[in-house]
């Protein structure tokens, strides 16, 4: 069994995976890979026999800044599917070489400096902000250089030797905490860890026309079955279909297990009325069913 996750150690991709990995009640080898890219392809190629016993994790939602729109894209267009999901707690921590060091620049991964531009800004307004690969390369980075701040993980700054200036510093919105998301990505729906109770359902459509009111058309069939649309996330279609407009691609995520009757039907209608005449066209595709994620 192999879980593919986007590196390095000591991230919150890691201990999403590792938590994924704990729940599929086996032992599992963990295996960093270095994009988002990368660990799409980890699930690409024919099928073999062994493809129930390969996984992949990726983020897909944060609490502050929304759906991540490359998962979304790679799990289309490399035709995963999502077979669970697990929510991760972030909580930020800064840390330095040693207290007092001069803290110039302030390294991490575009989303930590961003989860933490309050707390940045208010502490350390004139400091350069160093966008790096990973949280964890911007502790490696400040350690070997003995100078300046690393945003990560607690743990990430522990383990590369740094000392702790201040902890849970990320932003707050509505008394929240931020957490973020991540898929469980498998080929095939057989791999699924979770049970059909409890949840949500991840669905594309690309309607292939342009109208008043096609998306509340399309809504009005999620509702007409009594089913409740949990989030709703658009982007401009990226199939090689032909058409005389520019589709959107409509991402909802709706609150039922992809066997759920009434789900059935209502996929079925919205394809029925969607589906032009004149050529073929996926116009809805189900990516995946998978628990309602909860913090830990």
């Amino acid at each position: 069994m192999k879980v593919h996750y986007l590196g390095p150690r000591c991230t919150f991709s890691e201990l999403a995976a590792v938590r994924l990995a704990n729940r599929l009640g086996v032992p599992a080898e963990m295996v960093p890979l270095s994009s988002m890219e990368a660990v799409a392809h980890s699930l690409s190629g024919p099928p073999q026999e062994c493809d129930d016993h390969l996984f992949a994790v990726l983020p897909y939602y944060n609490y502050l800044e929304g759906l991540v729109q490359e998962t979304l894209d790679l799990i289309y267009e490399h035709r995963m599917v999502i077979v669970g999901a697990q929510r991760v707690r972030i909580e930020w921590a800064l840390g330095t070489p040693e207290c007092g060091a001069h803290a110039d620049r302030i390294y991490s991964h575009p989303k930590g400096l961003a989860q933490c531009s309050q707390y940045l800004w208010e502490h350390y307004p004139d400091a350069e902000m160093m966008s790096v690969a990973s949280t964890a390369e911007g502790a490696r980075i400040v350690c070997e250089a003995k100078a300046g701040l690393a945003v990560a993980g607690r743990q990430a700054l522990v383990d590369c030797g740094l000392e702790i200036v201040a902890e849970n510093i990320g932003n707050r919105r509505h008394g929240h905490s931020n957490f973020t998301d991540f898929y469980l990505l498998a080929k095939t729906e057989a791999a699924a860890i979770d049970p059909p109770e409890d949840n949500l359902t991840m669905i594309v459509v690309t309607p292939y026309a342009d109208r008043p009111g096609l998306l509340a058309e399309i809504l009005s069939q999620v509702a007409y079955h009594n089913l409740n649309n949990a989030k709703i996330h658009s982007r401009p279609a990226i199939d090689d279909v032909i058409t005389d407009i520019e589709p959107q691609m409509f991402y909802l995520e709706i609150a039922c297990h992809r066997n759920n009757p009434d789900f059935l039907r209502c996929i079925e209608s919205i394809r029925y009325r969607l589906t032009p005449k004149e050529k073929e066209a996926e116009v809805l595709r189900v990516l995946g069913s998978y628990r309602r994620p909860r913090c830990a």
